[in-house]
């Protein structure tokens, strides 16, 4: 099972960036904040819940929730400090659906669906591809998919948009290798994905999330950490034309051996960082009720 974790405070994105120029071991950078659980028995429960990503208000969120067969995108509010009782987003729950992830405008969302092409058709098990959604006054449009530009094979995961249209997604193979891709956007068409310089399908890199303006990216990877499988978190910093060396993202009470992190999302304020897990936190005792 996993939650949803949040990290917050102006210094996390700072901390982050300083390290990545810093730090001489990608394996051993200062460690940030402690994580806490978000939004416990509402967001965050024994659902299986992950991927958050908001409106640019921060008031409304959208997320997964899965179970071992299926998933669904469900959509909750602000309420002064409280998070509403999620309900079905208005554009999932007839197809298996995933990984909801937010233009920084607001103006659409892009997600992963089973759906098929053609509606008509049944759906094929072994595909999943990306579908957007745009804001309308009445709330969102029909889910369209992406070109082929973009879905370029039968398993792509996990979309993030930068401001300028830039689209980044996870693709996997069929041997199994994930790999990091991004798609820009000219004249409102976008253009052959490309391989990001270090995805190059020797590590299992997978949940990409591009700062609005380009300038950083983080992701989840598994196989860049010696003798450890599991997934966690790292970022890289745009340099140029180019990207920077990877870091990996430490917090406060990470043990690495017993807890897989993937799915980093940003916040609006683009300070605090949220991401799932599945750590377990401490319990104290008694608990009330």
């Amino acid at each position: 099972m996993k939650n949803v974790y949040r990290i917050a405070g102006c210094g996390v994105f700072a901390a982050l960036l300083w390290s990545s120029f810093v730090q001489a071991e990608p394996a051993a950078p200062a460690p940030i904040e402690a994580p806490e659980l978000f939004a416990p028995g509402v967001i965050s429960g024994p659902g299986g819940d992950g991927s958050p990503t908001f409106t640019p208000d921060g008031n409304t969120l959208y997320f997964t929730r899965s179970s071992a067969t299926w998933s669904v995108i469900l959509e909750s509010h602000r309420l002064r400090d409280q998070w509403s009782a999620p309900q079905v987003a208005p554009f999932s729950g007839e197809w298996s659906d995933s990984s909801p992830g937010m233009a920084p405008d607001g103006s659409y969302l892009v997600f992963v669906s089973t759906r098929p092409k053609d509606p008509s058709a049944p759906a094929a098990k072994s595909v999943a591809n990306l579908y957007r959604v745009n804001r309308q006054a009445t709330g969102w449009s029909a889910p369209e998919r992406l070109p082929d530009a973009v879905n370029i094979g039968p398993s792509i995961w996990k979309p993030s948009m930068a401001s300028d249209g830039t689209i980044y997604f996870v693709s996997i193979d069929g041997k199994g290798h994930k790999r990091l891709y991004s798609s820009a956007q000219k004249d409102g068409t976008y253009q052959p994905a490309r391989p990001l310089s270090f995805s190059d399908g020797k590590t299992d890199d997978v949940d990409p999330e591009i700062a609005p303006d380009g300038s950083f990216l983080m992701f989840a990877s598994a196989g860049r950490l010696k003798a450890d499988p599991k997934e966690h978190l790292f970022i890289a910093l745009k340099t140029g034309g180019g990207w920077g060396p990877v870091r990996q993202i430490r917090y406060v009470g990470d043990d690495r051996t017993n807890n897989a992190d993937n799915e980093p999302h940003l916040a609006p304020d683009h300070t605090t960082m949220y991401f799932s897990s599945d750590r377990s936190m401490p319990v104290a005792f008694p608990r009330t009720r």
